[in-house]
């Protein structure tokens, strides 16, 4: 197993003390300290990226953000490129926000490339039964505790250890969420939660809200609050951290207020499209 010094490394020390590591091993080790948030704490809070700009998801990574997801779902960026922009918002303190990927799909390849690739923990979408939700978990690990296949190589750079070590510090710190956005997944929800190796639930409330027979809405209300509301008890009640995809810093604020561990502030298309519109209002308010 991982010897008594490297589990103290992976998961103990602050995280300056990572600081002399190459930036994709920091991530991984990184991500067992960084836990969403333990009961009780702050939320956390993340910004959403679905463009394709290094440059910009840069720019939004420097800005504090706890966490920055990179959307491989419906996101039109390739996962590499962003991924090394998360890390290069590194401060001068050696910290940076935790990187997260939304996978496209619940497959092993794309939890492959992802974990590859050096995300430190992953959102997996339309999860609809424990079965699906055992599986993502097994993909994330690799053997015995898994079947994800080894080939880390931008993940385990400068990784000085042993291949083994690196395996095992792996399955210690990568971070699973299932999301929450099915009628399925809502009614095995505790059974899905019961699932050994997950981190939380990620609640997506626009796909929920269609699953229960409404309007996809960012902003939670009725029937699908209560869900919401549901699912947030029963996660803290089986000890799992959960998280929120929310559109707006009101939204997320609101989100934070009832609970939940991590919540989304908002879109950087969302933000790149309000900024641009207020600079034109700005100007043509003062001619």
């Amino acid at each position: 197993g991982v010897d008594t010094a490297m589990q103290a490394l992976l998961c103990r020390r602050p995280r300056a003390a990572l600081r002399r590591l190459p930036p994709a091993t920091r991530a991984y080790l990184a991500a067992g300290q960084q836990q969403v948030a333990p009961s009780g704490a702050r939320a956390k809070i993340a910004a959403w990226i679905v463009g394709g700009s290094p440059l910009y998801t840069e720019v939004i990574a420097r800005q504090g953000f706890d966490a920055v997801v990179v959307d491989q779902q419906h996101g039109t960026g390739e996962v590499v490129p962003l991924l090394q922009a998360i890390d290069a918002a590194r401060d001068a303190a050696g910290n940076a926000p935790l990187a997260v990927v939304r996978i496209e799909e619940l497959s092993d390849g794309a939890i492959a490339k992802a974990l590859d690739a050096g995300a430190a923990a992953l959102i997996c979408p339309m999860i609809n039964s424990v079965e699906e939700c055992e599986a993502f978990v097994r993909a994330t690990k690799f053997p015995p505790a898994g079947h994800r296949s080894y080939g880390p190589h931008r993940a385990a750079l400068g990784w000085e250890g042993s291949r083994g070590d690196w395996t095992r510090a792996s399955n210690t710190c990568v971070q699973s969420f299932a999301m929450l956005e099915t009628r399925g997944a809502l009614e095995d929800l505790d059974a899905i939660l019961s699932v050994d190796g997950l981190s939380g639930i990620f609640v997506g409330p626009n796909d929920l809200g269609l699953a229960l027979g409404h309007d996809p809405t960012d902003s939670p209300e009725g029937e699908v609050l209560e869900a919401v509301r549901h699912a947030l008890r029963l996660a803290h009640a089986h000890g799992r951290q959960a998280a929120i995809f929310c559109a707006d810093p009101a939204t997320a604020r609101r989100m934070a207020d009832e609970g939940f561990d991590l919540v989304v502030a908002g879109i950087d298309l969302g933000w790149a499209a309000s900024g641009a519109a207020s600079a034109l209002a700005g100007v043509r308010g003062a001619s």
